[in-house]
């Protein structure tokens, strides 16, 4: 298993997929905060929606038309540009980019100024390789079919994060947990109709893009969704993501201006469902083995980890639906839930998002873990900076107590271990207040020092 899991990892090395990177440092959390930090630092950008993880526009029953354009940062053609159209974005930057936050919104923004588009740009999604010529930027244009107005439509991109590092970087898992992924915002804004997908997806060689392709294939037949093949993107090395879409007949729950005080926090499922999978993979990489080895059942729970990685939560966007407002009428407290936040890999740092994004300060008295046990290990030997990220379908519900109360039983009617966390305690300045127990699950103090820690919860 040793020789099979090195060469893979040479692999995606050689491949220029930084996958493994991620896996081994848990390290995403530097691409959601590095965003963050760069607009609290300027003035808001002309081009760049501040914040947003995703991007919405009407539903009429028709679905959108995409035209796709993959661009060099070195070789830029304006030639290429439509400007009158919505964008979704995906830039594939050197990891080194991450480490000036500044310098980052700089590459953005100057970017974004060349292609001087007529609607901001909301939907931003970054993935890192440590490879330059792996660099590039791939625009989705949006063209909205007018029409009566009978739902939404929520489209957002993604890029692969985490890698079952005993398969082949093409391996019809990992395609699979790409596909996945591009799904889970989706899902938690209530979307139940239409989903599509248009891969981003690239490779060296014909017969990886031709296995990618058929990955795809399966995917799509498995799951009933649609799945539309641009072709690779021809940057030459390997990549896996994807643009997906799909629409709801409710509005969706993104109503961070009706957060209130008194207000719950729900947890959708558990925190730290990744941090196994992290530690079996630096177990490889260092060669360390636990005092007390369980081969047998670290291979259960990593196979476990797996199998949420490829399969979409459609009951999540079901039970979302649920308890959102009719298309057309007001968000109603008593019956509604008010607004949602995705958490996945981010994990605890999601709550410093939507204090931020809804200027609220939370009071959070919970932090359930999946494998705490794991988590802790992982933080007092220092094998992971953040041992909160967690796989598909944990998010941020905000609704009054009782609706929260109602969710959390549909949700574990579904296998979902839903939990009350907290309240929204001010709406004036944005601050995550926690349980000082965060330390055992945190070993970065550049991410601990972001909350406010409390001995009395």
């Amino acid at each position: 298993m040793s020789d099979e899991f090195w060469n893979n990892l040479d692999q995606y090395r050689e491949l220029g997929l930084d996958a493994p990177r991620w896996i081994a440092s848990s390290s995403d959390e530097l691409e959601s905060l590095a965003i963050l930090d760069s607009f609290a630092k300027t003035k808001r950008s002309n081009y760049l929606t501040e914040y947003s993880w995703f991007d919405a526009f009407p539903y009429s029953g028709k679905n959108p038309e995409i035209v796709r354009r993959v661009y060099n940062f070195k070789d830029f053609d304006n030639a290429n540009i439509l400007k009158n159209k919505r964008i979704v974005s995906l830039f594939n930057v050197h990891a080194d980019t991450l480490c000036d936050s500044l310098a980052l919104l700089k590459m953005l923004t100057n970017f974004c100024a060349k292609i001087n588009p007529k609607y901001r740009v909301k939907c931003v999604g970054i993935s890192t390789t440590s490879n330059r010529e792996s660099e590039f930027v791939l625009l989705d244009y949006i063209d909205v079919h007018r029409g009566d107005k009978i739902g939404n439509t929520a489209i957002n991109t993604s890029s692969i994060k985490v890698i079952d590092p005993l398969e082949q970087p093409d391996s019809p898992v990992n395609v699979a947990i790409s596909l996945t992924a591009s799904l889970e915002n989706l899902l938690i804004l209530g979307c139940t109709t239409g989903f599509r997908i248009i891969p981003i997806y690239d490779a060296p060689n014909e017969d990886m893009i031709n296995r990618i392709q058929t990955s795809h294939d399966v995917f799509a037949s498995k799951y009933d969704i649609f799945i539309d093949d641009y072709s690779s993107i021809k940057t030459g090395k390997l990549f896996l993501g994807a643009t997906a879409y799909a629409h709801t007949e409710k509005q969706l729950p993104v109503r961070y201006d009706l957060i209130k005080p008194g207000m719950a926090v729900l947890l959708t499922d558990k925190l730290g469902s990744l941090s196994p999978l992290n530690i079996f993979t630096m177990e490889k990489l260092e060669e360390f083995k636990p005092n007390a080895p369980n081969e047998l059942a670290d291979s259960v729970i990593k196979n476990e980890i797996i199998k949420s990685l490829t399969q979409p939560k459609f009951s999540l966007g079901k039970i979302v639906a649920k308890y959102s407002p009719e298309l057309g009428n007001e968000f109603d407290v008593s019956t509604n839930l008010v607004a949602v936040h995705p958490a996945g890999i981010d994990g605890a740092l999601a709550l410093l998002h939507l204090a931020r994004i809804s200027n609220s300060h939370l009071k959070i008295r919970e932090i359930p873990m999946k494998y705490e046990e794991f988590a802790i290990r992982a933080t007092t030997e220092n094998i992971i900076p953040n041992s909160t990220s967690s796989a598909n379908g944990c998010h941020i519900i905000i609704a009054s107590n009782e609706v929260a109360n109602q969710i959390a039983e549909d949700l574990k009617k579904h296998n979902f271990a839903a939990t009350i966390i907290g309240e929204v305690i001010e709406k004036d300045g944005a601050k995550v207040t926690i349980s000082k127990k965060l330390r055992s699950y945190m070993a970065a103090d550049r991410l601990i020092n972001r909350f406010e820690l409390s001995d009395s919860i």
